[in-house]
C-alpha cells in the first residue's frame, strides 16, 4: 500500500515540475518535451487508480498525436518564443 502512495506522491510532483518547466520555457521544442514528459506523469496516475480505458486513450492522443502535432507547428514557426 505504501508503494501505490510513493507512486501518486512521485507523479503528482513530476507532472507539476514538468508543468512549471513547460510553462515557463522559452525555446517551444523544450515546451514541448515537458508537455510530453507531465503527460506520462498523468498516464502513470491513471495507471495506478486503474483507469485503464481512460489511460489508453490518453496515451495515444496526449503523448502521440498532441505531441507531434505540436513539433510540426513548431517546425513551420520560430522555435524561440519572443
Amino acid at each position: 500500500m505504501i508503494l501505490v502512495y510513493m507512486t501518486l506522491l512521485i507523479a503528482g510532483l513530476l507532472s507539476t515540475v514538468f508543468t512549471y518547466l513547460a510553462v515557463t520555457e522559452r525555446d517551444l521544442l523544450k515546451a514541448v518535451a515537458y508537455s510530453a514528459g507531465q503527460s506520462i506523469a498523468y498516464s502513470i496516475l491513471f495507471q495506478v487508480f486503474a483507469a485503464t480505458d481512460i489511460l489508453l486513450a490518453y496515451i495515444a492522443i496526449s503523448v502521440g498525436v498532441y505531441s507531434a502535432l505540436l513539433i510540426y507547428i513548431v517546425g513551420k514557426t520560430e522555435r524561440f518564443e519572443g
